[in-house]
């Protein structure tokens, strides 16, 4: 005897739940870096590139003085690759990677773009402008604070402060950006501008280079008379967790004690390079006792401190010392981004508790079918107009593998904490599923579904009706998005580019996130599943989504059946399955919750006199026995 088709689609959907668990198991990838060639062609072989340091994967950059062509090159600058110091992810989970050019100053002199994965911006055209945000540091140095504004600021700067322009609905990208670039730059300019350690080049060192090496080596050797009068000094302003110490004992701090974030950053990229967010290249300060230039530097215990960067200060004096503070702090942004968008998250907490409530009390919510229907209305426009459009919340498949692969990784979720209403809606979403199901999301919450059920009332307004399949039918094109879920899942690791590409499935970036401003296939495969929907009642949802179908695989999480049921649902009765646009019901009554969208269709004609056929029953018994 053949099975029956739903039981191939309980053992596809097992399928997918078991991909989905082994994805956070596998390892990512390691990135490449560019090799001495590549290096050459960027800096369009104005430099003399050397051999990349053996104690930290930096190349020294050399110029030739013209005048004397057969002196040595002098070192004049260093390039470096941000995702060797600083792997920052951006909404991919994905690190961002950034080719830096720094002169011995830390003033930037080339900052480009090199690789990204960003879902919003992955064409070319989203590239373009991720690259031109890049570029957007050249002519500023490490000591400037960043400040991104919105993508029309003005771009002003000044000598300690730089606004840059952001990029729209890429706040967390070009956030992601700039911690790339300045705590990559920081860690470097702490370990090699002002540290003496730049034997290991390979070219001869410039004789104002040397001098700099040397004057801040004899710094080292008076420090010890002048520990007393720095404990004197620095007592009374040093916060909790604190020392002071030398750039030149700091810089050796760093080579000893943490030789492990620059002996081997690549290796231990993504737990150390946090401790390098905020230095200080300390030039010479004077002492306020007697007068004498001493480096000053005072930095927060990471190991004990809850603050999540270093800290190093200078004082400011008459010589020209220079205070270089990175705030480039993760855990800033993200207090930055939850602040500046409290207006959405209140609306939105306003929103989902609403629906909770109507969800809990979904009797009495549904007894009046009228009165829910012009409800449900309302709020599928609050979901597309506020959640997707407004406040770009509309949750995808992205989310999902980008947690997959920071896991698998050995990262974490901190990157998520960027965008608070994607947090908020997943953390709901993930309760709702033990609760009810898929159905909540995928029937309330999503802005894309609750475009296309709009769409459908319209078309039913004008006298249109969707196409109802045969249930066979029905039971195998729901197969596709399982299939098309397990595609993707297994090209993470095994083809990552047709991962880029199977995402592109969802049209949720182009309906959604960018307002159908994009290239024009994306906008045509976008309209296509929209009116896909006046043909058959949210098509896309029921057979193509993979993120829907992610949800229905997690479905086994739910802890109880919330639909209420009678001994005839099914049989006789096939009133609330022949009214199930979803069609999630079966022939005996059952409900498939895998595929239920939580319309509470069903649960108003549970209670109807006029549709079910049980209280049609039992209220002509009862008009009988009246007469």
């Amino acid at each position: 005897m053949r099975p029956p088709p739903t039981m191939y689609l309980y053992v596809y959907r097992a399928l997918t739940s078991i991909m989905l668990l082994l994805g956070c198991l596998l390892t990512a990838a390691e990135a490449s870096t560019l090799a001495k060639g590549d290096i050459e062609r960027m800096v369009d072989y104005f430099y003399i590139v050397g051999e990349i340091l053996p104690d930290m994967p930096v190349y020294p950059l050399f110029v030739r003085d013209a005048a004397n062509p057969d002196a040595k090159p002098e070192l004049k600058a260093y390039v470096f690759e941000s995702i060797d110091f600083a792997p920052v992810r951006g909404y991919s989970a994905k690190p961002i990677n950034v080719l830096i050019l720094t002169d011995l100053s830390g003033n930037f002199l080339r900052v480009r773009l090199l690789d990204h994965k960003e879902p919003l911006f992955i064409d070319s055209s989203g590239t373009q402008k991720l690259e031109r945000f890049a570029s957007q540091y050249k002519g500023l140095t490490a000591r400037h604070v960043i400040e991104i504004g919105p993508f029309n600021d003005p771009g002003l700067r000044d000598e300690t402060t730089a606004h840059v322009k952001g990029v729209q609905q890429g706040t967390i990208s070009v956030k992601a950006i700039n911690r790339a670039i300045m705590n990559a730059a920081a860690a470097v300019a702490n370990a090699k501008l002002k540290s003496g350690g730049d034997e290991n080049i390979t070219a001869a060192v410039s004789p104002a280079l040397t001098k700099e090496i040397k004057e801040a080596k004899e710094t080292k050797e008076v420090k010890e008379t002048k520990d007393q009068k720095l404990s004197a000094t620095t007592e009374e302003s040093k916060p909790l967790n604190t020392s002071t110490k030398s750039v030149v004992e700091a810089t050796e701090l760093k080579q000893g004690t943490s030789k492990d974030l620059l002996a081997s950053p690549v290796n231990e990229k993504t737990n150390k390079s946090d401790a390098a967010n905020v230095v200080a290249l300390a030039g010479p300060a004077k002492d306020i006792n007697d007068g004498s230039s001493t480096p000053v530097a005072r930095a927060v215990d990471t190991e004990t401190s809850q603050q999540p960067s270093l800290n190093v200060d200078t004082q400011s004096t008459t010589n020209g010392a220079r205070e270089l503070t990175i705030h480039a702090s993760e855990m800033d942004d993200w207090i930055t981004s939850w602040r500046s968008r409290s207006v959405h998250i209140a609306i939105l907490l306003i929103g989902l508790v609403a629906l909770s409530v109507a969800l809990i009390a979904q009797l009495r919510f549904s007894a009046n079918p009228v009165r829910m229907r012009r409800l449900r209305t309302l709020y599928l426009l609050f979901t597309v107009g506020f959640i997707g459009w407004i406040a770009q919340g509309q949750l995808t498949i992205v989310n999902i593998t980008a947690a997959i692969e920071a896991l698998s990784s050995q990262g974490d979720l901190s990157f998520m904490m960027n965008d608070p209403m994607a947090v908020i809606l997943w953390l709901f979403v993930g309760v709702s599923l033990l609760v009810w199901g898929r159905g909540t999301f995928c029937g309330w919450l999503c802005p894309f579904g609750a475009l296309q059920e709009l769409i459908s009332l319209v078309a039913n307004a004008l006298g249109h009706k969707q196409r109802r399949l045969r249930a066979a039918l029905d039971a195998k094109l729901k197969w596709i998005k399982y299939a098309i879920l397990v595609a993707l899942m297994t090209s993470l690791y095994a083809a990552p580019s047709l991962a880029e590409l199977l995402v592109e499935v969802e049209p949720f970036k182009t309906a959604i996130s960018l307002y159908f401003v994009r290239d024009w296939p994306y906008v045509l495969w976008a309209i296509f599943c929209l009116l896909l929907s006046t043909l058959i009642y949210r098509g896309y949802c029921r057979y193509i989504c993979p993120l829907g179908a992610a949800l229905a695989a997690l479905g086994f999480l739910r802890f109880w059946s919330w639909i209420p049921r009678r001994e005839e649902c099914g049989t006789p009765c096939q009133s609330c399955r022949h009214r199930c646009e979803y069609q999630a019901i079966s022939p005996v009554g059952k409900i498939d919750y895998q595929e239920c969208f939580q319309c509470l269709d069903c649960v108003s004609i549970y209670q109807d006199t006029q549709r079910c056929y049980p209280l049609i029953q039992i209220k002509n018994l009862s008009r009988k026995q009246s007469i």
